[in-house]
Order: structure tokens, then sequence, then C-alpha cells
């Protein structure tokens, strides 16, 4: 450094060189600025890197993602920075564009929570129709990608009315069913597995499903489960809400009970099965490596936004389980690897209902006492309702919300855009004394105060536990959804059913 300073000054001792003494001179300041700095372990500030430009890997968790206004929405990425910046959404049919900043609470660096706009404050965006969304911070603007903006639905669940949809080939309990969407007015039910009155079986059907809600006639697929089952899980996965590409779906069979022997036993066999949408069939089962990390029996399990979550069932001893797993759904159809939610559920629960809404988990009733004998009725369930945030698998602290009128077990639920109907199953007073009550998801997540649908004409008349259930994903011609119920073990007599009901109205 000593000699640098003396060839400097000696530059400035010369004639040639005075005419630059200032020029000069400032860069000797900032050499020797420099060197101290440098000397000292220190940076310069001019070295700081510029913030990322973010980008959006995906929305949803899903290739196709689509969502209703009014609700939020997960944006999963990197480069979000740790405060919130803007997220925009552009509809170039209409030519709105609206500019929303999230809560801090939901943003991070690599995922944000945001409530999709009606529109811009002065318009609103064209329903159904498709927006683009970027998201800005002080890094840049990132890439965009389309979301579909689907109308929500508004009926009056007190006006539903019902019919009978084609008997399953087989009268059947503890079994389950999908729903698979194909097209806008095309899509198909599939269900696995129950028991039988002698034991659990491995069939699997098939119905076409139509924008009324019915299915004219079942077939019997040639692929059946690579083993009896009953009481388990079963979920679907399509581009609409996970990251398998366009047009593929996949079913997921998981857990439950092998022999109806067993008291209660349980695996913890997942299996999978893709669908082919042109053929309307179901392709070979494969076991998948990703296994539940426990045996469980009645669990409640749903898909949400590219995750599988499990809550609850029984344990091989027969005692409920309060365990919470989650599992991402992979690009191939394959599970990634489970995980176990710090947050455990309230209550060990099994034989409960559940579903994703908003960025939420909810789950309904369920039996909390022990139990070897998933298709016998015994006590009345629970009422409880509980939700937690639910964001890429990762599951919140359990919050207590309106309980259901009815202590219900081994029954089903149905949502449909916030509104939400608990049916059937095994539940204290009379069977059919309350088949169905319903309630509707508030603004802040809670659910609304429950109410008995009581009319006989807003009836099934089913009365039985244990049955399979499924929202149509198609819009009726009226534009209202549709309910299905499958099967199931009448609450009065104990025949084991092979009917079929869905709503016709409204």
């Amino acid at each position: 450094m000593q000699g640098n300073l003396s060839h400097l000054l000696s530059m400035l001792n010369s004639s040639g060189k005075r005419s630059h003494l200032f020029s000069v001179a400032g860069g000797f300041v900032i050499l020797v600025a420099s060197v101290f700095v440098i000397s000292c372990g220190g940076s310069s500030s001019n070295n700081t890197a510029p913030p990322p430009v973010p980008s959006i890997l995906n929305i949803n968790s899903s290739t196709n993602p689509s969502s209703p206004i009014n609700l939020p929405i997960e944006i999963n990425g990197s480069g979000f920075q740790g405060s919130p910046g803007s997220v925009v959404f552009t509809q170039a049919s209409s030519g709105i564009t609206a500019t929303v900043t999230p809560s801090a609470g939901g943003w991070t660096d690599t995922g944000i929570a945001v409530t999709v706009p009606a529109g811009n404050g002065t318009n609103n965006f064209t329903l159904p129709g498709t927006v683009t969304v970027a998201v800005k911070t002080s890094g840049g603007t990132s890439n965009t990608v389309d979301v579909t903006l689907i109308q929500t639905l508004t009926f009056d669940v007190n006006n539903v009315q019902w019919t009978n949809a084609a008997t399953l080939p087989k009268a059947l309990t503890g079994l389950r069913a999908a729903a698979i969407p194909v097209t806008d007015t095309t899509a198909y039910v599939v269900t696995t597995g129950g028991f039988d009155g002698t034991g659990n079986t491995s069939s699997v059907f098939v119905g076409a499903l139509d924008p009324t809600g019915n299915i004219s006639a079942w077939t019997t697929s040639s692929n059946i489960l690579p083993e009896t089952i009953a009481h388990h899980g079963m979920v679907e996965a399509n581009s609409g809400n996970s990251l398998v590409p366009t047009g593929s779906a996949y079913i997921y069979v998981i857990g439950g009970q092998v022999n109806s022997a067993d008291a209660p036993g349980g695996t913890t066999n997942v299996y999978n099965a893709s669908f082919d949408h042109t053929t309307g069939t179901v392709g070979a089962w494969t076991t998948l490596s990703s296994s539940l990390p426990e045996t469980l029996v009645g669990p409640a399990v749903t898909l949400f936004n590219g995750y599988v979550y499990v809550i609850g069932g029984l344990h091989s001893d027969g005692t409920p389980s309060a365990d919470v797993f989650s599992v991402p759904v992979n690009k191939d159809g394959t599970l990634g690897t489970w995980t176990k939610s710090t947050s455990a559920y309230p209550m060990g629960i099994s034989f409960a209902t559940a579903f994703g809404f908003a960025g939420r988990l909810y789950v309904l009733g369920g039996d909390s006492a022990s139990s070897t004998g998933p298709n016998q009725q015994g006590n009345p369930g629970v009422n409880n309702v509980n939700f937690a945030t639910a964001l890429n698998g990762v599951v919140g602290t359990w919050t207590a919300t309106s309980s259901t009128i009815k202590k219900r077990k081994k029954q089903i639920t149905w949502n449909a855009f916030g509104q939400v109907i608990d049916a059937e199953g095994v539940y204290d007073g009379l069977p059919g004394s309350l088949e169905l009550e319903r309630s509707q998801i508030n603004p802040d997540s809670t659910l609304a105060s429950w109410n008995g649908i009581t009319s006989t004409t807003n009836k099934p008349n089913a009365n039985v536990y244990n049955a399979a259930a499924i929202v149509s994903p198609l819009q009726s011609p009226t534009s209202t959804p549709r309910f299905m119920l499958i099967g199931g073990q009448s609450a009065v007599t104990g025949v084991i059913s092979n009917t079929v009901y869905y709503n016709n109205a409204p």
C-alpha cells in the first residue's frame, strides 16, 4: 500500500500531471478509502446485490388453477421477499386490471396468500373468465400465470329435492367414491371397495355423470383393487386440484380395513390408478412406495390445493388417532413424502369427514371412542367442528367453530361454494329425526349456526351410515350444484344398500 501511495505522490509531483491534480486527488481519496475498508474486512455498499426478480412457480399447487372471486389463492414461487409487494390481476377480455396488496401475515419469500378481487373497484371482472396473475416487488415483476375465474353458484339448500340414479351393481357399505371432471359437460364417478355383508370387496365401479346429476348406468371395472378394502380414504387428482398434466387424472385409495373379520385391523397401503378421460376407464392399480405412516381405518381424507390430508382414523388396536398427515401429489401422479403435522387434531377421532375451502381445512363430527367393529352402529358420534389453515401441506392451529345439531359419525358431508350439508350417519335420536343439517362458511372462516333441513320433500329418506358421497363437478342446467349419496347401511333395518340418490332441484 505504501508503494502505491509513493508512486501516486511521485505522479502528482511531475509537472506533466499537475493538470490532473483534482481528478487524481479524487482518485487518491477513493483509493485510500477503498483499501482501508478492505483492510478492515468490510465491504462496499456499491457491491450490494439487487433484490431478486420474483418468480411464480404455480398457483394453488395446480396445473390449471381456478377460483371464485373473493376467495384466497396460494401463489408459490421464489424471490417474493419478506414483506408484501403487490399482486396484479389482469383480464384481457374486459380490459380490467386490479392490484392487491396482501396482508403481511400471508406473505413470505416463497408463498403468498391473496384474495382474488371482484374487479378494480370500479368495474368487475367477467365471470366466468380468465385473469393473468403477476407478483410485483422492488425486484421487478414476475412471470404471469393464468387463473380461471369460476362463477359462484347461488342456491338455497332448503330447496333440495331428491331422486334416484341407477343402482350400484352390488349393495355396499364402507365404500368410497370420487368424481372426476373431464369437460364442462362430462364427468365420471368411481367407487372403490366396501363391505357387502359377507366380506370386504375389491370391486371398482364407474358411472358416467351428466349435468343433471344423474348416472344412467354403472360399469364394473376389470381393474379391481389389489386387495379387498373398506372404510378407507379415497381422493382423485386432476390438473385443476394438483400439478398433474392437463388431461390426466389419478385415483388414490388410502389405508382402510383389509378383512372384515379384523378388529379393526388396518393397512398402511396406498394405491393409485390412472383414469382415462377418453374411454372413461380405470387403469391398473399400483402400490405406491409412499405408504401411510401408520395403519388407519376410517380416516377423514381430502385433497386440497395439491396436497392430500389425512385426519384421524382407528389404530389397529381400535383406539382413535389424533394424528394429521399430509403429502404432496407429484406431477407424475405419485405421492411425495408424508409429513406428520405438529398440530394434532384436538381429540382422537375416526369416521369423521373433512374438506378444504379458502385456505382452511375443516373436520366435522366422527367417533372419539375406541371401536373394533367399523360396520357396527354403536353409540352416537360427536358434534365438534374444527378448522385450521392448510397451506402447502402445513396445517395450522385448530380452531373450534359452530357445532352441528346432531352428534354424527360415519356420516357424509357435502360442501359447495361455502355451503355445507352434514347428513346421514349414526347420530343421537331416532334415525331420520334430522337426516340433513346445513351451515355456511363465514368470511372469517367460521361456520354459521347449523339449521335442520326438515321438510319431507327436502330429504332423501335414505337413513344410512357408512355411505359414500360426491359433489358433481358439473354445473346443472339450473346453475346449481348436484350432490350424490351412494350405498351405505340402513340405520333402521341394517340392510346394506345399492341405492344411489342425487338432488334434481333446485
